[in-house]
């Protein structure tokens, strides 16, 4: 039995940060030319124990017992050592691909050799395919994504060194995908992935990415053609022409009455080669826009691109999606083939709007043109969900055109049913404190404060205030801040908003006052790990699908990617480095579980890699 767990990803995402969350020291005052070269020194044997660091977390990696797990760490490792030892990198991709391979592509003994009927075929094919019930086809659907997934991640990688390299990589492998029976639509696959190494490779060498977008054209459409294209288009618009020509051609081939990826790209293709509007009062910035993405494309190629879209709402009932979508694409059709026009204009007339439609169409029109409060009154009597969009959209928009207080009027005194009216002052206090923040307006976002009910927004709102007063050399109400939000928040690993909140709090602590930062952290992490040994004994009994063959799976749903905690925590990583980087070393040891102590090294080599230039740069400028 496999049941999702999700309490474990926040176990997941504690250990990584607490293990690495630590406090920054200040400086002494010595004079600035000797500062500097301290600094200077100081970076250089930063970046030596970093990389000797990255040595050891490569090799660390053959001690995980999960293929997709050294795959992982091995790709991170030479992704962060390309720049300092290519040759070194490159074998060090080959030997993740060879640990990927493993994985996507299993070989069973049932697989090997499987009988013949007279024709030399699998005999057991149509027979095995039958049998499977609609759970095992689901299932092999959701390891085929999962596989595909992994390589599509590992190729980017890749690409971003040498798109030749990952071109042989994926050519070199092979992902098989399940039987799909009938279904009209199709699995993403190699030509994907080739088309996405060409969109990589035409910034920097447009040619040549075209040359990769028409191999794999030949091999079927996919939406990464058009990905292709617009990349083409930013960087060279005549080769951008040439394929556009190459992609019509294609598309005239397939019937996009059933094809789905030819009727989007067909249809994105009329909409971006549509003429710019004429220039007026207003609208000069969105015209910029418009000429800046604008694909070229002839009359008659345009004409075509409207025969394909005709021609598939002609074969389609009146309430299909093809119908819906073609009305963005009438001024088109009523210009380049008026005779068809009126047809299609008649089938529009047939169709049932259905009560989502109609709520969907007065969203977007009280979005354009609707005050807030037009927005409120339209959500009053909207389905539960479209009530969120009415809100949500009534909240920013009086938030950013100052008519917040005004809006809070209107709620008081026209919205009946209380849990509305919390609702709607919640998001408009969201609104408001966010739209503060990001100003760093400290007044207004004090004032603020009461009015946050939960108290754990609460706390990361009050940590981001102490912040911007320690930046502002108030040291001393920095400190009485994080006191009032200590209380606020408790390490309780089942909660994500209590510990998104407990990592702000402690995130804020290292900046303000490091020692007690430091004496936080460490207890913390000792409970994270003691929490986690149960987590992963209950797992014994209940699969959560976080653990495989004994071992946490490091890279999945759920889980925080490294790209992402680097954006969040990476400062606070390279602060503990800067002030002593064994002791943030050790912290790392404090973690349990072998997998775990390899992916916060990892994180913290990524963070140190990232974020500090090399010495040597540093000393030319």
């Amino acid at each position: 039995m496999r049941i999702k767990f999700p309490r474990l990803r926040f176990s997941l995402l504690l250990l990584f940060s607490f293990a690495l969350l630590a406090p920054s020291t200040a400086w002494a005052q010595e004079d600035e030319k000797d500062k500097a070269q301290k600094q200077i020194e100081k970076r250089q044997e930063l970046e030596r124990r970093t990389l000797a660091m990255l040595d050891e977390v490569a090799t660390q990696a053959l001690s995980l017992k999960l293929p997709e797990n050294r795959s992982f760490v091995l790709a991170a490792a030479a992704d962060l050592l390309w720049a300092h030892d290519e040759k070194r990198a490159r074998n060090l991709f080959w030997d993740a691909l060879n640990s990927l391979t493993s994985t996507i592509n299993p070989i069973t003994a049932d697989t090997k050799d499987p009988p013949k009927d007279a024709a030399g075929k699998d005999a057991t094919a149509k027979d095995s395919v039958a049998k499977r019930s609609a759970n095992d086809k689901a299932q092999d659907l959701n390891q085929y994504y999962a596989a595909f997934s992994l390589r599509r991640e590992f190729l980017r990688k890749v690409t971003q060194h040498d798109p030749q390299l990952a071109l042989d990589m994926l050519r070199a492998t092979r992902l098989s995908a399940p039987d799909q029976g009938n279904a009209e639509w199709r699995l993403p696959d190699d030509r994907d992935l080739e088309q996405e190494i060409a969109n990589q490779t035409a910034a920097r060498d447009p040619k040549r990415a075209l040359q990769l977008a028409r191999e794999s054209l030949t091999k079927g459409l996919t939406y990464q053609a058009y990905g292709v294209l617009l990349q083409l288009n930013q960087n060279n618009p005549e080769v951008a022409v040439e394929f556009a020509g190459d992609l019509i051609a294609k598309i005239q081939t397939t019937n996009a009455s059933t094809d789905g990826t030819a009727w989007d790209i067909a249809l994105q293709l009329l909409g971006a080669s549509r003429p710019a509007p004429a220039a007026g009062p207003g609208n000069t910035a969105a015209l910029d826009a418009t000429r800046i993405n604008r694909i070229k494309l002839s009359d008659d190629q345009r004409r075509a691109l409207v025969d394909v879209l005709t021609d598939a709402v002609e074969n389609v009932s009146a309430n299909s999606n093809r119908m819906d979508a073609i009305m963005g694409a009438m001024p088109d059709i009523e210009q380049l083939a008026p005779d068809r026009a009126d047809k299609i204009k008649a089938k529009l007339a047939t169709r049932v709007i259905t009560q989502e439609e109609k709520e969907s169409d007065q969203f977007y029109s009280r979005l354009a043109k609707g005050t807030p409060e037009d927005l409120v009154r339209a959500g009053v009597g909207a389905s539960d969900e479209m009530r969120k969009s009415f809100y949500q959209a009534a909240a920013a928009k009086a938030v950013m055109n100052g008519k917040a207080e005004a809006l809070r009027e209107f709620i008081k005194s026209e919205v009946k049913d209380e849990s509305q009216r919390s609702n709607l002052n919640g998001l408009l206090d969201a609104e408001q404190m966010s739209l503060s923040l990001s100003r760093g307006d400290i007044e207004e976002v004090e004032k603020l404060l009461p009015s946050i009910q939960l108290k754990e927004k609460r706390a990361m709102a009050m940590a981001e205030i102490a912040m911007m007063l320690e930046k502002k050399g108030n040291h001393d109400e920095a400190l009485k801040l994080l006191d009032e939000a200590q209380p606020l928040v408790k390490l309780d690993l089942t909660s994500q908003a209590q510990s998104d909140a407990l990592l702000a709090v402690l995130f804020a602590d290292a900046m303000v006052d490091p020692d007690r930062a430091f004496a936080a952290i460490e207890p913390i992490v000792d409970r994270a790990n003691d929490n986690l040994s149960k987590l992963l004994l209950l797992d014994k009994l209940i699969k959560t699908g976080f653990v495989k063959d004994g071992e946490i799976k490091l890279q999945q749903p759920g889980v925080i990617s490294l790209d992402f905690a680097i954006f969040k925590y990476g400062k606070g990583v390279v602060a503990l480095a800067n002030a002593d980087f064994n002791h943030t070393r050790a912290l790392t040891d404090r973690l349990q579980r072998n997998e775990l102590r390899v992916m916060a090294r990892l994180l913290l080599v990524e963070a140190l890699l990232r974020k500090v230039e090399p010495a040597e740069k540093k000393t030319a400028q």
